[in-house]
């Protein structure tokens, strides 16, 4: 009996209850005032991180659709080139899977739990490309970019841009220019 009548001492009125929240609205508002102020629409570039023959790279969020681990039951394609490694069965869909190093000329990733599948939806083409790790997701200011950055060798046909942070460059790999690429979609030998 004595609960029920301590219980009954606790229940707000609805006066009380809208002081209450009215009370916590205003020390809302003063505490966000303290706040310092952020530019949501701040200039922010968002790449996926990863290796390729040795050389750290990113590329564009929006260009990876997802990032699977790499695949021991990919069956091999009779007649394909070299860096075609197969197809995978991604929960009942056949993805073709490519040696991204292999297909730059360098040698083939070698099979571990780093090893990444990134899949491609780009230009009507659906791939996974296999790369050796995946670093993580990375923020880059628009201001660092350097439009014209280029590279020399295999990688050098899909980097048209980097950032520069702190004295270090990140080259941009492009997914979209891969997935254009008249060479890059031809996998029968």
């Amino acid at each position: 009996m004595s609960f029920m009548m301590e219980r009954a001492q606790h229940v707000l009125t609805s006066a009380d209850a809208m002081a209450l929240l009215a009370d916590i609205e205003q020390r809302c508002r003063l505490a966000a005032q303290r706040l310092p102020e952020t530019d949501a629409a701040q200039d922010v570039w968002d790449g996926l991180v990863f290796s390729i023959a040795g050389v750290r790279v990113v590329a564009a969020m929006n260009e990876v659709s997802e990032m699977l681990p790499n695949r021991d039951r990919i069956t091999r394609v009779p007649g394909s080139r070299p860096w075609m490694i197969g197809l995978a069965n991604v929960r009942g869909s056949l993805l073709p899977v490519i040696d991204l190093q292999a297909y730059l000329g360098g040698k083939t990733v070698v099979a571990s739990k780093a090893a990444r599948i990134l899949v491609l939806r780009l230009h009507g083409l659906v791939a996974g490309l296999l790369v050796p790790s995946v670093q993580g997701m990375r923020h880059f200011n628009l201001s660092d970019r350097l439009p014209d950055a280029r590279m020399k060798g295999a990688l050098g046909a899909y980097v048209y841009e980097a950032f520069s942070i702190d004295g270090a460059v990140w080259p941009v790999f492009s997914m979209s220019a891969l997935a254009a690429d008249p060479e890059f979609r031809t996998a029968a030998a």
